[in-house]
């Protein structure tokens, strides 16, 4: 059965992309076969990512400029109210918001600054396009909360290792970019008002998801870097090569499941009626590296245990300050 998301510009789902899933045995196959049946579909050549908005893509190139002045940013932003209102939005939160309330888009855009507008402009784009989910909304807001936390430790954590911040930002953004994909695909099995049970799913979409999040990093058309880190942030290397920023994205999601900033349920959470109806209550190992594997990485980032107690706190105080 194929659905399709996003043909009109008018439709409510726009942006949503394309897919082909025969998903009416879901809950019959085995993990191993459930694995196959989701990495088969992003492989698909019928299958479309959510689309990005053009206007980020342009974005996107026009903040590699160091000459760009803000009312052409800002011009090209109104073309998209959508992703103007989303920047708007980040913009007043309290990472980058003063003494002054910002009430404009070139008040926001300002307050930004230009060395930090891609990360916003992708951080704005997913939340438009990527991170919404009629069927799994609470699930989308939890992953969005956690690729948030891993962007910002990326970028904390790149103090001390040798990447580039925005790269590291970008790459902690969309590490688990595919977790996302995947629930859009299987939030449109609900067509019969039956919603495919997560709870059973989970151990599926966590082992397909870097695969199919680099399927989607490569059909948007992202630096190829991404997608390798992408594919490659639960082992912390890149074709068996040490590879910084996998290794970086590694250990900030490690540090985030200490700092209960995780996907899945962290040792000491409680458990709840909305992780009850996630299913993440029966997955406290969800979207964790082994612990073999982010040793490893740490030590090729040499990173020492003075190091990673500040990064610890700088991550607390941004947690505080933007009241994740």
């Amino acid at each position: 059965m194929t659905y399709s998301r996003g043909r009109k510009p008018t439709d409510a789902d726009y942006g949503l992309g394309e897919h082909s899933l025969d998903g009416d045995r879901l809950g019959l196959l085995d993990e191993s076969e459930l694995t196959e049946r989701l990495l088969q579909t992003f492989a698909s050549p019928s299958y479309r990512p959510p689309r990005l908005p053009a206007v980020a893509l342009e974005l996107l190139e026009l903040s590699r400029r160091p000459e760009v002045e803000f009312k052409t940013i800002e011009a090209l932003l109104e073309r998209d109210s959508m992703l103007a209102g989303e920047i708007l939005t980040i913009g007043r939160s309290a990472c980058y918001s003063g003494s002054r309330p910002v009430t404009t888009l070139g008040a926001a855009l300002t307050r930004i600054g230009l060395s930090k507008l891609r990360d916003v402009v992708m951080q704005a784009a997913l939340n438009v396009r990527v991170f919404r989910s009629p069927t799994y909304a609470e699930c989308m807001a939890r992953l969005q909360r956690h690729s948030m936390a891993i962007a910002h430790l990326c970028r904390i954590l790149s103090n001390y290792t040798p990447v580039s911040a925005d790269r590291a930002f970008l790459c902690g953004l969309l590490h688990d970019v595919g977790i996302a994909g995947i629930l859009l695909v299987l939030g449109d099995r609900k067509k019969d008002g039956a919603t495919p049970d997560l709870a059973v799913l989970w151990p599926a979409i966590d082992a397909a998801h870097a695969r199919a999040g680099a399927s989607m990093v490569a059909l948007w058309q992202l630096p190829a870097e991404i997608g390798a880190v992408v594919a490659a942030h639960h082992r912390g290397r890149v074709d068996d090569a040490e590879n910084a920023m996998a290794a970086t994205v590694c250990v900030a999601e490690s540090l985030a499941c200490e700092l209960n900033l995780g996907l899945g349920l962290a040792e000491n959470e409680a458990v709840d009626a909305t992780l009850e109806r996630l299913g993440l209550d029966l997955h406290r190992r969800l979207d964790r590296s082994d612990d073999t594997v982010v040793l490893r990485a740490s030590q090729s980032l040499q990173l020492t245990e003075q190091s990673m107690d500040l990064v610890r706190a700088a991550t607390r105080q941004w947690v505080a300050e933007a009241a994740v």
